[in-house]
């Protein structure tokens, strides 16, 4: 597995922000207090339901919800997946290929 782009909307100091990541290592730069430990977290808690804070801290003071999309090239089929998540009850799995969802619950 890869992932190939993280975009974040209202998750703690992010707005909206977008990341591309290439194939191999990747050194995520910045100051601090830039966000970038944000952008492991919302990774960790998309992909892998973990979370060191309560949801009500992720999202951005001022807004409603915060909002995760992790896209992934899949190692075993060679093709991307995006993994949506929001902090009320929202999470599903979606093929771009198809333009179909192909889970709506952690579960699936």
């Amino acid at each position: 597995m890869h992932i190939s782009r993280v975009e974040l909307e209202n998750f703690k100091s992010h707005v909206n922000s977008s990341f591309d990541f290439g194939v191999g290592t990747t050194a995520i730069t910045g100051r601090n207090g830039a966000g970038k430990t944000s952008i492991i977290e919302a990774i960790a808690w998309t992909l892998f339901d973990t979370l060191e804070y309560k949801k009500d801290e992720i999202i951005r003071r001022g807004t409603k919800k915060a909002v995760v999309r992790v896209t992934i090239n899949s190692g075993l089929d060679e093709r991307d997946y995006t993994i949506y998540r929001d902090s009320g009850a929202g999470y599903y799995v979606f093929d771009p290929r198809l333009s179909v969802r192909i889970a709506d619950k952690k579960e699936e």
